[in-house]
């Protein structure tokens, strides 16, 4: 299998996404997986949440995930294992996820140094809302809080 597959959590248990997600995440994190395996279970589980999985070339290289609340959406987070890396992946599962909103506001927060995703982010619409100053720590870091509306 070489093409993009999308896995979304209803097709696997979610116990099963909470520790996939958690461990591409503690690899695609510089410092570490910003939330614990529990936090990801936790998520998984309610309602409002959303999570999409990236499986290429039979392994899980990346995932997405996103809160909706009416027409308001907050990706939580977008993670790609290192080892697939500019390679389109984030890029295209950012446009799976925001191919399936149909109307309403989008939010995000990114690193202020992390350029590479703010390029892509600004790339497929989004833009620099506001910064909140410290809302990263190991570093302490300011956070971009960017939003894209979609008509």
């Amino acid at each position: 299998m070489t093409e993009r597959q999308l896995v979304t959590a209803p097709d696997l248990p979610a116990e099963q996404v909470a520790q996939i997600c958690y461990q591409l995440a503690t690899k695609a994190y510089a410092q570490g997986s910003p939330w614990r395996q529990a936090t990801f279970a936790s998520d998984v589980a309610l309602s409002t949440a959303h999570y999409a999985l990236l499986r290429w070339q039979g392994a899980f290289v990346g995932f997405i995930s996103r809160s909706t609340v009416l027409d308001e959406t907050e990706i939580t987070n977008i993670a790609i294992d290192p080892a697939y890396q500019r390679q389109g992946h984030a890029r295209w599962l950012l446009t799976q996820c925001l191919a399936q909103l149909s109307a309403g506001t989008v939010f995000l927060e990114v690193r202020a140094h992390n350029i590479a995703a703010q390029r892509l982010y600004q790339q497929v619409g989004f833009e620099q809302l506001a910064t909140r100053k410290a809302y990263y720590q190991d570093p302490d870091e300011d956070a971009w809080i960017m939003r894209k509306i979609i008509d």
